[in-house]
């Protein structure tokens, strides 16, 4: 009973978005490897700063779907780059309130931090001190507020 239980939350396949870049093929190629029935969405398959864009990733979305957000454009270095990640997650956020999915691992990065000395913690104070982690930050805020689902953040370093 306990296995079919937990069978049950699984979810039906996973989605990775931004399938095509470092961290997302290196999250599909693992989950290929693992037997994980999932669906890679590159920038070919999912343009996100397209006005349909939220429309386009309803039309890939299943309910029972764990969705990883892996795609950003990264590094930051303007505050243009920075308006374009925000109408990238807009869309995401949009599309996740009309089809919501089993859970959300959204992938961030640890320059939300202040460079010190010390080891960090998820309790370490977010203080970023660069346009890039100030995206980052920004992003893993509204995931945070606008998202009713399961929610993981992943801060990766050195990536």
């Amino acid at each position: 009973m306990l296995r079919h239980a937990h069978a049950e939350r699984r979810p039906a396949r996973v989605v990775v978005i931004g399938a095509r870049g470092f961290v997302g093929d290196a999250v599909c190629r693992r989950l290929g490897a693992a037997g994980i029935v999932h669906l890679g969405l590159g920038r070919r398959e999912l343009d996100l700063q397209a006005a349909d864009a939220a429309a386009q990733l309803v039309a890939q979305l299943r309910p029972r779907d764990g969705l990883v957000v892996a795609a950003a454009r990264a590094p930051c270095k303007s505050t243009a780059m920075l308006a374009d990640n925000m109408i990238m997650l807009e869309a995401i956020v949009d599309a996740l309130g009309r089809v919501p999915v089993a859970h959300v691992v959204h992938v961030s990065s640890d320059a939300v931090y202040a460079d010190q000395p010390v080891p960090l913690t998820e309790n370490s104070p977010t203080a970023p001190g660069t346009l890039h982690g100030a995206m980052h930050l920004a992003r893993d805020i509204a995931v945070s507020s606008e998202l009713k689902l399961p929610l993981a953040i992943v801060r990766p370093s050195l990536i």
